[in-house]
């Protein structure tokens, strides 16, 4: 993309997924700061001044939000193989756009770690921007270039059946970005519920 070309940048939160190691739905999940993790994750996401998409198959979620002018809900049709193909249904063909996409099971997350990972991802817009926490790579935060190679990689491996999100990523050109790394505790089991009252 040619230096000083703008690129517009809008928000997708996955939340689609089928929470089986917690046991319940993650996204409804009471959130310390009030509502559920799925309205407190928009809370956080809407200061940015930027788009907003939430993708889920669940009816419960497009409830949770009916009303709210602020987001467009997006419900995922099947087949479901996981974030990948999630992806493929909101990622942009242009170069001109990017995506903001977070999963909304880290309920730690806050603005200024948003706007942290946009500001770097802005000094090399045509590189995927990826959250790292100092010990790995958190895939599902990112902020994702349209256009090529972004769009022809995912195609080609979804094409494929193979729906391993790392491995799309080494397909691509991409950035670890560290993050605090208390922000990207990514709640997946009841355990880990405990760690966020710590």
């Amino acid at each position: 993309m040619p230096e000083g070309v703008s690129v517009d940048l809008r928000v997708c939160l996955l939340s689609g997924g089928d929470s089986r190691r917690m046991g319940r739905d993650k996204a409804l999940i009471p959130h310390s700061s009030g509502g559920v993790w799925l309205t407190a994750m928009i809370d956080q996401i809407l200061p940015l001044g930027l788009p907003v998409q939430v993708l889920s198959r669940h009816g419960a979620h497009a409830e949770q939000l009916m009303g709210r002018t602020d987001v467009q809900v997006l419900r995922e049709p099947p087949p479901w193989n996981g974030p990948l193909q999630a992806l493929a249904r909101v990622m942009p063909s242009s170069s001109a756009e990017a995506l903001l996409l977070l999963p909304v099971d880290m309920p730690r997350l806050r603005t200024p770690v948003l706007r942290q990972l946009i500001g770097a991802w802005r000094q090399q817009p045509q590189r995927m921007a990826v959250a790292h926490d100092g010990e790995r790579l958190q895939p599902l935060l990112a902020v994702i270039p349209g256009g090529d190679p972004y769009v022809t990689a995912l195609a080609e491996q979804l094409a494929a059946e193979h729906w391993s999100w790392l491995d799309w990523l080494e397909r691509v050109p991409h950035q670890p970005v560290q993050l605090p790394a208390a922000a990207l505790l990514n709640a997946n089991r009841p355990e880990d519920l405990a760690a966020l009252v710590e």
